[in-house]
């Protein structure tokens, strides 16, 4: 035995130890050399202790993208089943908070998802859980808002929901994971007003 003897962790502790562990990791190289003993060694937990947490690394990096998706998902939250009814005017403000919340997100875990997004282009689990899980669920749900909106009149009729709302997302999605994919200085302002303009006038009208 050596001198020293791991300290034993609660359930709870070493769990978030180990997706800590992974969210570091990918944020310094790709999923494709991401191997079970490079996160542990990263804990001080033991290699048999990550299956009691998780089955493999593609169920390591879905619940690293639930809890990624849940942030996005929470700051979208109020525009997403927000009441169109509301006006063009208020519709537009909460989106620009949304899109502000987002943005912040993605600047906290830009490698991290670059990472797994470049992983799905290669990985088919990986792109089931990345784009087939994550990214749908976000598509879905904006092309229910803009429903709703050309419902109530505030988005224009000819706008079709489902392919403005696929645009929407895979254009934001690229251009937040260029932006701070890499440690790099980026202009947050100007990266937050830009996605601005670009949903509120598509959505709203450039009034708005």
């Amino acid at each position: 035995m050596s001198g020293e003897r791991r300290r034993r962790r609660r359930p709870e502790e070493a769990e978030r130890a180990i997706l800590a562990a992974a969210r570091s990791f990918l944020s310094e190289h790709p999923f494709r050399e991401m191997k079970v003993e490079d996160v542990m060694a990263r804990t001080g937990l033991s290699r048999p202790a990550f299956y009691a947490y998780f089955g493999d690394r593609y169920e390591l990096v879905t619940r690293l993208l639930e809890g990624i998706g849940g942030l996005l998902f929470a700051v979208d939250r109020r525009w997403l089943v927000g009441d169109p009814g509301l006006g063009r005017g208020e519709s537009a403000a909460v989106l620009r908070e949304a899109l502000g919340g987002g943005a912040e997100t993605f600047e906290r875990y830009g490698p991290v998802l670059r990472a797994i997004s470049d992983a799905a282009s290669y990985d088919g689990r990986v792109e089931e859980v990345y784009r087939g899980g994550l990214i749908e669920r976000l598509i879905f749900a904006v092309e229910a808002r803009i429903f709703r909106d050309v419902e109530a009149g505030i988005t224009p009729a000819e706008i079709d929901p489902r392919e403005t709302a696929r645009a929407l997302v895979f254009m934001t999605e690229r251009y937040l994971i260029d932006a701070y994919g890499t440690p790099r200085a980026n202009n947050t302002d100007a990266v937050v007003r830009t996605l601005q303009t670009v949903w509120i006038s598509t959505l709203y009208g450039p009034e708005a």
